[in-house]
């Protein structure tokens, strides 16, 4: 009987054990959906019109800030260095924003890095939507609303969309005050799987500077209209050969234009139907074809998620291009004539050489959001002497000024480190040298350098956040800008930094002489603009500016010592290249000191045919040598 109790006594606690687990369970299961509930439902109902507006104007900022970096190359706003220098950039349509600065031009590497092209597209996306929301003043007869501060983007490249942050601290209240809404930030996600799209981009222009793959195809297309092109040749014949050189490059355009679409990647999606067969012989596929052995570029880089690519090349593009031997617009095959028993008997040989360089656009398209993505880029190929050449000389800097300022990361500054500004030529301190601390994402503000012990050194000694890796960037009127890295991992450290002293010239007067008259000077028509660029031939230094511009651009010259400087204009009517200058000059240090202004000289031939343009263009050299050097007074 005591054994029967104590088994019902288990058999009791048992299910209330049984029943305390269930009511946890469904404890549990409770505040999880209240907790769902509320994080998917933050926004009071009131306030859901003005939700959805600003969410719909992050997306529409953000879609804008990427279609600008697909039509760019990865630029939201043309550098003025690229913008004042006519050579580096291909203009592909009738409007600015279709400037695409070059990834490889002249020997110079200079493909944006995905950090900057983030950046780019943050700055972009903040414009746009600061544009979108309008102060928000469709709501403001609504709500009574407080923007506590200017949007900062922050955009992300993942490998299957781009998210894009929009940090834009609001609170709302309606009319009533019934109902208020605040809230930091504001989110959406783009379908543009941008990581992926930019390594194709990345891995075809390495394998380019690698493989030369568009030069050789160049070559072999040249190399099979021999008739028309010539190269290499031997003929019994004891008539001339003459081939006109506008002939040439015309017929070499047109093969490019025609065939170098037809290129394809390997690992990408393409068509087999489309080629140019053979005209005659076996029946032919796409398999067996030329265009499959010649043109299917492998990259060495397996599958690229379905994403296609397109090469253009159009005939109205410039293009370089120089025949040796050649003269008077003529490329010519004496023939030889033999002596005594073979007077009768002529050998014609000739070898010609051709240096061309010209354009190439490239597309990666996605197809897969409902909005197709495209990622154009163009870079420059180059043939020398009818080889490849695509050496690199150079790599372009990127420089990131537009940094996000960071209040919270600068506010942290805990490491104290000593900054000394001084002249590069002559060792005295520089006084005002503006100081900005750069550290990945962060900028920070350091002010400006002052005397030190009664003017004996110039700087600052200031607490700096701590970074590995940190950017210390200075500039100052008269100096060029510096920067350089700078760890702040502990206390007492004293950084050096040397600036090289410039002088700023910005009365800029620009001369155009007639090719027919040389000594003729006339001043340029209110419709032309003169593109000028100065490159130091002893360092990476270049100086830009255009003439007349609305901005002030001055010319910068290096004053550590005297330099050679490479001279190039371009005067430009409706961007039109209608003239220019091209030469070396070397002004003293004595004549910079002393200048305040600058007369540049460029030549112009009078309006004639495509084919008189381009000659005159392609002997630019020396049609400069007929007028003056530019001149400092």
């Amino acid at each position: 009987m005591r054994e029967k109790r104590g088994a019902v006594k288990r058999a009791q606690l048992s299910i209330f054990m049984i029943l305390g687990v269930l009511l946890l369970l469904a404890g549990i299961v409770w505040f999880a959906i209240i907790n769902a509930t509320e994080r998917s439902s933050p926004v009071p109902r009131e306030a859901a019109p003005l939700n959805a507006f600003i969410t719909a104007c992050v997306k529409d900022a953000g879609d804008a800030a990427m279609r600008q970096i697909g039509y760019t190359g990865g630029y939201a706003d043309i550098p003025q260095s690229i913008a004042a220098d006519s050579t580096s950039y291909l203009r592909a349509g009738p409007i600015d924003s279709l400037r695409q600065p070059y990834w490889w031009h002249d020997g110079v590497s200079s493909v944006p890095p995905l950090d900057f092209i983030r950046e780019e597209a943050e700055r972009m996306a903040a414009r746009e939507f600061a544009s979108c929301i309008d102060n928000l003043s469709a709501f403001r007869q609504t709500y009574n609303i407080a923007a506590l501060r200017e949007p900062i983007a922050r955009v992300s490249f993942n490998e299957k969309d781009v998210s894009v942050s929009m940090s834009y601290p609001i609170h709302a209240a309606t009319k009533d005050n019934a109902t208020t809404f605040s809230q930091d930030s504001f989110e959406a996600s783009l379908p543009i799987r941008f990581t992926r799209i930019y390594g194709l981009a990345t891995t075809l222009m390495e394998r380019e500077d690698k493989d030369a793959f568009i030069e050789h195809r160049t070559i072999d297309l040249m190399a099979m209209d021999e008739n028309t092109i010539p190269l290499s040749g031997m003929e019994f014949d004891c008539s001339p050969r003459v081939w006109q050189q506008d002939a040439v490059r015309q017929r070499i355009q047109e093969l490019m234009s025609v065939n170098l679409p037809f290129i394809k990647v390997q690992g990408t999606p393409y068509s087999t139907t489309q080629y140019v067969p053979q005209p005659e012989g076996e029946k032919e596929t796409f398999g067996n074809s030329y265009y499959a052995q010649h043109y299917l570029w492998d990259l060495g880089a397996g599958e690229f998620g379905g994403l296609r690519t397109a090469f253009t090349y159009d005939p109205r593009w410039p293009m370089v291009f120089n025949a040796r031997p050649g003269s008077n617009g003529l490329l010519k095959a004496e023939p030889q004539q033999g002596a005594d028993i073979l007077s009768k008997i002529c050998l014609n040989i000739y070898h010609f050489t051709y240096d061309l360089s010209f354009p190439i656009k490239v597309d990666v398209i996605d197809d897969t959001p409902q909005q197709p993505y495209v990622f154009s880029f163009a870079f420059k190929a180059s043939i020398d002497h009818n080889q490849p050449s695509r050496g690199n000389t150079g790599y372009a800097l990127f420089d990131q000024e537009d940094t996000i300022v960071s209040d919270e990361y600068c506010a942290n500054k805990d490491v104290e480190a000593t900054v000394l500004t001084v002249d590069n030529t002559t060792g005295d301190p520089v006084k005002g040298v503006n100081l900005t601390f750069v550290c990945g994402r962060y900028s920070c503000d350091m002010g400006q350098t002052e005397w030190f012990g009664f003017g004996a050194a110039a700087g600052i000694v200031e607490r700096f956040p701590r970074c590995v890796n940190g950017v210390l960037k200075a500039k100052a009127g008269g100096y060029l800008g510096s920067s350089q890295f700078m760890q702040t991992e502990m206390d007492g450290t004293t950084t050096l930094v040397f600036l090289t002293p410039t002088k700023e010239i910005s009365a800029i007067k620009v001369v155009k002489h007639p090719l027919s008259n040389p000594g003729q000077a006339q001043l340029p028509s209110a419709s032309e603009t003169a593109s000028i660029v100065l490159a130091a031939k002893d360092s990476e230094f270049k100086s830009y500016t255009l003439s007349p511009s609305s901005a002030t651009l001055p010319l910068q010259f290096l004053t550590d010592t005297q330099h050679t400087y490479h001279v190039s204009i371009r005067l430009l009517t409706d961007e039109e290249v209608t003239g220019g200058y091209e030469g070396d000059w070397t002004p003293s240090l004595a004549q910079l000191q002393g200048a305040e202004s600058i007369t540049l000289h460029a030549v112009q031939q009078a309006t004639g045919t495509d084919e008189e343009q381009f000659a005159f263009m392609s002997d630019l050299g020396t049609h400069s040598a007929k007028v003056p050097l530019p001149q400092l007074t």
